[in-house]
């Protein structure tokens, strides 16, 4: 269960209280338009957007768990979480799923590349802490 269940969870979570409340953030400073919890439909599927981007998130999460070798035993991946977050997410959302959408990379990409970076990452992040926060430590044999 902690290798499927609860990084899923935790991917997840961590898109609601990370990257969304990133989003929020920069956008209350006034650095960027697009708000955190956009309930815009995601098309295909009509959900509110930051719900299917949770859902998504979940997924990657997992994978990261397995990549990064997330255990209790082992020490805490943080930068890497954090790097995995802002490249793999933000990579796989601009050539990936944007496309299979209509929306396709064009013009200046560095804004949307930045702010993809640093929500994403932030969800590396969030993900890891929720994993960590979720994880218990295996039992050990010796205490039958």
């Amino acid at each position: 269960m902690q290798k499927i269940i609860l990084p899923f969870v935790s991917g997840f979570l961590a898109a609601l209280f990370f990257r969304e409340a990133t989003l929020a953030l920069l956008h209350a400073a006034g650095l960027i338009d697009a708000t955190g919890f956009s309930t815009e439909p995601f098309a295909p599927l009509g959900m509110p957007e930051f719900i299917a981007n949770a859902i998504w998130s979940a997924a990657w999460a997992v994978l990261m768990a397995w990549l990064l070798r997330i255990s209790p035993e082992r020490a805490a991946p943080w930068v890497q979480a954090f790097v995995f977050g802002g490249i793999v997410l933000t990579a796989a959302r601009i050539f990936g799923v944007d496309p299979a959408r209509g929306i396709w990379p064009s013009g200046n990409m560095l804004p949307r590349l930045a702010v993809g970076f640093a929500g994403n990452a932030m969800w590396g992040w969030g993900a890891l802490v929720f994993m960590r926060a979720f994880m218990g430590a295996a039992p050990d044999e010796d205490d039958d």
